[in-house]
């Protein structure tokens, strides 16, 4: 793939290509090319290069400079991203929700977040067996349960990994990175910020402050609690599932560590309540991590 970028038309001569290894999901690269320094990535869908181009031209995201079905090339920042930084925890979510708020307002309306075939999807892996996918799919169902047709619908990043924003010296901010861009509540994108970086339970009221102040809309917490739940769910599936697709033994034992505390932390935030939907939902977690074995993976 990486041998492709030399027959790109946006590039006259290409001096050297180095990978960027700091993703878990499409090839990224540094190219330097015709005196400038730009940023390539595979893509696969059309929906992360219509949000890139939308973004770009307001600011949020790097330029682009070119698009095809195969690639995306951006204007290189010579930057780091926030999980690599060394400031204090609250001003990263900060800048994070100052960008999915502008993210928010953008005039683009990728697919609906499609919950229930983000699960199905997940759960019919070859790595599951029958007994493991049938937990599986009644567990989704209790978690799906609230996650009915809410409106209003914003534009979601679905994946504001801190790994996604890039911040440079001057505390410039970009986002990056719309693989997983879908129309949804604002709860569901605040949610996933709150999972994917594996943010305490007490950081959720100053997240939702920061919200609210940034975008002076009203934030939902029982509905936030739910697309939690979701959240954890979905993200423990995918890392589970990845690391028994990737070769490298060592990134399969980092996949699986992430895996286990998704699963850890839903396991967590059900006890913060004794509903009868989360009384159920942790009964039947339970179960479902007794099936999965986690300890005795490796």
């Amino acid at each position: 793939m990486k041998e492709s970028l030399y027959g790109l038309p946006c590039f006259t001569k290409i001096d050297k290509i180095s990978t960027i290894a700091s993703g878990l999901s499409q090839s990224c690269f540094k190219v330097n090319a015709d005196n400038k320094v730009y940023f390539a990535k595979t893509v696969t869908n059309k929906i992360e290069v219509s949000m890139a181009i939308c973004a770009s031209k307001s600011g949020l995201s790097p330029s682009v400079i070119y698009h095809d079905q195969d690639w995306l090339i951006c204007n290189f920042i010579d930057a780091n991203n926030l999980a690599q930084s060394t400031i204090d925890t609250e001003e990263i979510i900060l800048h994070a929700i100052q960008l999915m708020a502008q993210c928010h307002q953008l005039n683009i309306k990728p697919d609906k977040l499609a919950a229930k075939d983000i699960c199905n999807t997940l759960i019919n892996n070859a790595h599951y067996s029958t007994p493991q996918k049938t937990a599986l799919l009644q567990f989704g169902e209790l978690i799906l349960a609230p996650l009915g047709d809410i409106k209003p619908t914003v534009c979601c990043h679905g994946d504001l990994n801190f790994s996604n924003v890039l911040m440079n010296q001057a505390q410039s901010t970009w986002l990056v990175d719309y693989e997983c861009a879908c129309t949804a509540p604002i709860e569901y994108d605040l949610a996933m910020l709150i999972a994917v970086n594996n943010l305490a339970s007490n950081k959720i009221t100053i997240i939702i402050e920061q919200y609210e102040i940034h975008s002076s809309v009203n934030v939902d917490p029982q509905l936030l609690n739910h697309y939690l739940f979701f959240c954890y769910f979905i993200n423990a599936l995918w890392y589970f599932n990845t690391s028994h697709e990737k070769a490298n033994i060592e990134n399969n034992q980092a996949l699986l560590k992430h895996a286990k505390k998704q699963w850890y932390a839903l396991q967590s935030s059900l006890k913060t309540d004794d509903s009868p939907l989360l009384s159920r939902l942790s009964i039947k977690l339970t179960n479902v991590l007794a099936t999965l074995d986690l300890n005795n993976q490796t």
